[in-house]
């Protein structure tokens, strides 16, 4: 598979991830990261780099706040 139908895949499919290593597959990604994933993992998973994850996830963050109508307590 080639770089443009991996992220093809990762943006339309919810089960596919990047790693052969859990048969592309979120579910046995979170069976074996029950309680959260090291970021190195996640950004293979995604096929981003560490800090495009940790920039997402406080896109993520904020966005959340903004939804729930929570104070940044930052």
């Amino acid at each position: 598979m080639n770089k443009e139908n991996t992220k093809y895949m990762i943006a339309n499919d919810p089960e596919y991830i990047a790693s052969k290593r859990f048969n592309y597959s979120l579910s046995k990604l979170i069976e074996r990261y029950p309680d959260g994933c090291p970021d190195r993992v996640i950004a293979n998973a995604l096929q981003m780099s560490e800090n495009e994850i940790e920039d997402l996830y406080k896109c993520i963050i904020v966005k959340l706040r903004k939804f729930m109508k929570v104070e940044n307590s930052l």
